[in-house]
């Protein structure tokens, strides 16, 4: 099996006035392209942190990950 992690940017949040956040969705797509879970993520720190949690969970059929 070849998935893959894939995250991209949904929408972009002003904290201040020069300070903005990124949400994020954080897929796990199959070797067709066809999503098998995904979470949303707020900031790279929680990206990376669910990007951690689905390497965990389906680790053995990962074998790509791609941030955008």
């Amino acid at each position: 099996m070849n998935w893959k992690i894939e995250s991209r940017p949904i929408d972009v949040y002003e904290l201040g006035p020069n300070d903005t956040q990124q949400k994020y969705i954080v897929y796990v797509l199959d070797d067709f392209g066809r999503p098998i879970e995904a979470e949303e993520a707020y900031g790279i720190e929680d990206r990376t942190r669910k990007t951690r949690l689905f390497t965990a969970k389906y680790g053995k059929y990962i074998v790509k990950i791609e941030h955008q």
